[in-house]
């Protein structure tokens, strides 16, 4: 894309580029963003705008693929590519990460267990793992040794364990006084783990050491494909379920953890980016009397959507397979169990660190 005119005064730049296509640039944006104002190397900002002059623009002189500028009053001198001006022709509200891949019951004939031994060897292999991860909101992993804190180092994958007041890892087995259903040999529903916390953790990573139950089956469900649903089949419900907060808590001896937000969570674009569903630690409604009906008709909505045969996929964990899964996007839950020992492992990690090194695989590959 060519530049073919500029016009300016104090305050705006204004580009004409081949085709017709014209932007206009604020002054004190440009300055904010003079090339040279940018490490070398890590691409920070080395000023901040509010300790110079208000600037202004004094001279523009162009060729076919830039545009130099003179602002005043500190005679500062800058040139700004064609390509780069024309990136900024159209701002929008910044998407960091590529959009999901929503799913259904239909991605039960699509699991596939990806080799742990081979992730450790082959960055290609583990670049495509980590994707699936982030499209899909799950992955799945095999062959993962079955000694205890295994999980951790399958962590080291990709981040860094986030440590809660479960400490760095937990159990999921029965226990003789059990602080939680998960540690019990009874059904769970599709839940959000840790809806209490703020931030929840953004991943949730569950290790099979042994499994000789009669059940115990593992269930997810795309959160994100069922608030899309509510959103294009219930809009009043979709409305109430992103405006209203639910305060979630947890206490024991020593927590007591609590926060409140909506149970569909958007970003500034509308877009869905998480869900807190736990009924086991929601705490009572406050909500206008106006609201209270079409609110719990709402919360139903969802929960029923969410616990929909054509929603979820549901596999057997064996020894030494594993399952990652985005905590703010996917709920899980598990079939009960009558018989015989059931025992993984499970901690939680942060989002942004995958996020991150699949941009840097990426540059890599």
């Amino acid at each position: 894309m060519e530049i073919t005119a500029t016009t300016h005064d104090q305050q705006w730049l204004e580009v004409t580029f081949t085709g017709g296509t014209t932007g206009r640039f604020y002054c004190q944006w440009l300055r904010d963003n003079i090339p040279s104002g940018r490490h070398q190397d890590r691409g920070q900002r080395t000023f901040d705008i509010n300790a110079l002059p208000e600037a202004t623009l004094t001279t523009i002189t162009h060729t076919t693929n830039e545009v130099t500028v003179t602002f005043g009053p500190d005679d500062c001198i800058d040139t700004f590519t064609a390509a780069w001006l024309h990136q900024h022709l159209n701002p929008a509200p910044a998407r960091v990460t590529p959009a999901p891949t929503l799913w259904d019951a239909n991605q039960q004939a699509k699991l596939t267990f990806a080799d742990y031994p081979t992730l450790l060897v082959d960055p290609a292999a583990k670049l495509g793992w980590l994707r699936e991860v982030h499209d899909y909101g799950f992955g799945l992993l095999e062959n993962v040794p079955t000694k205890p804190e295994t999980i951790l180092e399958v962590v080291n994958l990709f981040g860094y364990v986030r440590d809660t007041n479960y400490g760095p890892l937990f159990e999921v087995r029965i226990e003789p006084n059990p602080a939680n259903l998960a540690f019990t040999n009874r059904g769970i529903g599709m839940h959000t783990d840790n809806p209490y916390r703020d931030p929840v953790p953004g991943l949730q990573l569950l290790h099979c050491l042994v499994n000789e139950s009669d059940g115990g089956q593992s269930q997810l469900v795309d959160g994100f494909a069922v608030a899309e649903k509510i959103r294009q089949h219930h809009a009043d419900a979709f409305k109430l379920l992103t405006t209203w907060p639910v305060r979630f808590r947890y206490r024991d001896d020593t927590a007591d953890l609590q926060a409140a937000r909506p149970l569909i969570e958007l970003d500034s674009r509308g877009e869905v980016i998480g869900l807190r569903y736990n009924s086991r630690s929601a705490q009572t409604f406050n909500l206008p009397p106006e609201v209270m009906a079409e609110y719990y008709r709402a919360y139903r909505t969802l929960g029923e959507l969410l616990h929909q045969p054509e929603a979820k996929i549901e596999f057997r964990l064996s020894p030494g397979q594993l399952m990652i899964f985005d905590n703010q996007r996917v709920l899980h839950g598990r079939s009960a169990y009558t018989e015989g020992a059931r025992h993984l492992q499970g901690c939680y990690a942060d989002k942004d660190a995958l996020h991150s090194l699949i941009r840097v695989l990426e540059e890599t590959s």
